[in-house]
């Protein structure tokens, strides 16, 4: 696996979190053409996604295959995912909003966490797909 930066688009996850008010930190992943962290604004998150893309399971490697968002606390989703729940509150992460890359990309995901509990809403997910094409143009 590989957990190449692409500078263009860590320095985009940057400019999204500001844009995003209750987001900590970002990643960006693929899970083809192999399973790859292409950016992160945290090695937390790197981690994470690194965990999801290792053993194949996880919000970021579903919303990757299924195309459909995940926007949800920790309690929400820990009978779905339970070693990712457990990985996240270790690192203290309580939201998470994770979004399908386009279709144009590999398949892949945007995911945002958060410390806090209810940090994101619908609001933050349409901010966080209007920023998807930078990431296809960059």
């Amino acid at each position: 696996m590989r957990t190449s930066e692409i500078p263009s688009h860590a320095d985009r996850l940057s400019e999204l979190l500001a844009h995003v008010p209750h987001a900590d930190m970002a990643v960006l992943g693929t899970i083809a053409p192999e399973p790859a962290v292409l950016a992160h604004t945290d090695d937390r998150a790197r981690s994470l996604e690194v965990d999801q893309l290792r053993i194949g399971k996880g919000p970021s490697v579903e919303v990757a295959t299924s195309q459909r968002a995940v926007l949800a606390d920790l309690s929400q989703i820990r009978t779905y995912w339970p070693d990712f729940a457990r990985r996240a509150r270790e690192l203290r992460l309580h939201s998470l909003l994770i979004v399908p890359l386009d279709p144009a990309l590999p398949a892949g995901a945007l995911s945002l966490y958060a410390h806090r509990s209810h940090a994101f809403d619908d609001r933050d997910e349409d901010v966080v797909r209007r920023s998807l094409p930078d990431f296809v143009r960059r």
